[in-house]
């Protein structure tokens, strides 16, 4: 099951997957670490991993205190391992005027990859907003990051992005979405979509 939390003030939604694992996904900035925390606790007592689906601050940002809390690694595509590794610009920290902290594990997508898809977690790269962007399948519901939101797309003017890629990426999810029939997009911020939510964003792309 997936449970949608957080998502206050400019924080990235984060989602937790509670199943076989227990895996966290965006934890969002350090300014609302209790709040989540809080709310995961409601639902499960451990987390076994966390899971960026990109490397800006307000998806990454608290990264480094629950992997402290849960003594859980962090797993972010391979192409922004270094990113997240070093805090620096593409991390967009610079825009929350706050410093990155980052996490002491980190390990590349692709060395989980498989063990995701055995607990039922499909990895998909969806460059764009950045150029490690990912999205997840899980049951019938697509968590999309800041690729794909209910009424538009994420912004690819900032470091990595590109709306070439961008408007691939989702012509992609949208074709496994149709494919796997399912019924719900999980954002990276704003409210839950739904295979509507790919008609609306050909208009901004």
């Amino acid at each position: 099951m997936i449970y949608k939390l957080n998502g206050m003030y400019y924080d990235a939604n984060s989602y937790l997957i509670a199943g076989k694992k227990n895996i966290l996904i965006d934890p969002g900035t350090p300014g609302n670490f209790e709040f989540l925390k809080n709310q995961i606790e409601e639902i499960v007592k451990d987390i076994d991993l966390i899971i960026n689906t990109h490397c800006h601050y307000d998806h990454v940002g608290s990264d480094y205190l629950f992997e402290d809390y849960f003594d859980v690694p962090i797993v972010i595509h391979d192409s922004e391992v270094e990113h997240l590794k070093k805090g620096d610009d593409v991390t967009v920290s610079w825009l929350f005027n706050a410093n990155l902290n980052p996490p002491r594990e980190i390990i590349p997508i692709g060395e989980v990859k498989d063990e995701l898809n055995k607990i039922g977690i499909e990895i998909i790269h969806t460059p764009g907003h950045t150029k490690g962007s990912i999205s997840l399948v899980f049951e019938d519901k697509m968590i999309t990051g800041d690729t794909l939101f209910a009424y538009g797309v994420g912004r690819w003017d900032l470091p990595t992005g590109s709306l070439i890629e961008l408007r691939t990426s989702i012509e992609k999810l949208e074709r496994i979405a149709n494919q796997k029939e399912l019924t719900q997009i999980y954002p990276g911020h704003g409210e839950v979509g739904d295979l509507g939510s790919f008609d609306r964003a050909k208009m901004f792309i």
